[in-house]
């Protein structure tokens, strides 16, 4: 077998979606590909450069939203970010980690703040607030879901997509009256 970015991505992502984050070491990849651990190096500088690999790869319908005919709606994208997030375990924890070390963030802050373009003021820190909100959330929501799962009983007070949804409003809500001010 070739190894190529795509198998190692590929590799990488059923990884995560089987055994979460914290087991998603390069040399579990490497037995998963049946290579030596350096052979992914070739690909990959570090699990750092692995990860923000991978986050891309699960951004892709946040980092090119899709309809561009239509309005702005910081709303529907921030949807669209915790919907993507949640269709991988561990999705938010990864993000946040390939964020918080890569022009990543960067490149999301852009992207929602041109949601935002009917407003003036605080575009950018309303941006930020949105996005520090739905990894956020997501990431407590995944969290507890997982909790739930591991100890086999119920988490009282799971966040859910009606939480996420008032959590969007109140945003957008106090970004309109500054608006107003």
């Amino acid at each position: 077998m070739r190894l190529s970015r795509e198998k190692i991505l590929d590799a990488g992502l059923e990884i995560l979606d089987s055994y979460g984050l914290a087991d998603m070491t390069m040399r579990r990849l490497a037995t998963h590909l049946g290579v030596a651990p350096g052979a992914l190096y070739w690909h990959f500088a570090n699990k750092q450069a692995l990860i923000e690999s991978i986050a891309r790869e699960i951004l892709t319908p946040a980092l090119r939203p899709t309809s561009t005919t239509s309005d702005p709606d910081p709303e529907k994208w921030c949807t669209v970010l915790r919907s993507t997030l949640l269709l991988h375990r561990d999705g938010a924890e990864l993000v946040v980690a390939a964020v918080s070390m890569t022009s990543l963030y960067d490149e999301l802050l852009e992207v929602l703040t041109a949601q935002l373009e009917a407003f003036n003021q605080e575009r950018r820190t309303g941006a930020a607030s949105l996005l520090h909100f739905t990894l956020g959330s997501t990431a407590l929501e995944q969290s507890a879901h997982q909790a739930a799962e591991a100890t086999g009983g119920a988490a009282t007070q799971l966040p859910d997509a009606a939480d996420f949804e008032r959590g969007l409003q109140i945003i957008l809500t106090g970004m309109k009256t500054l608006e107003e001010q």
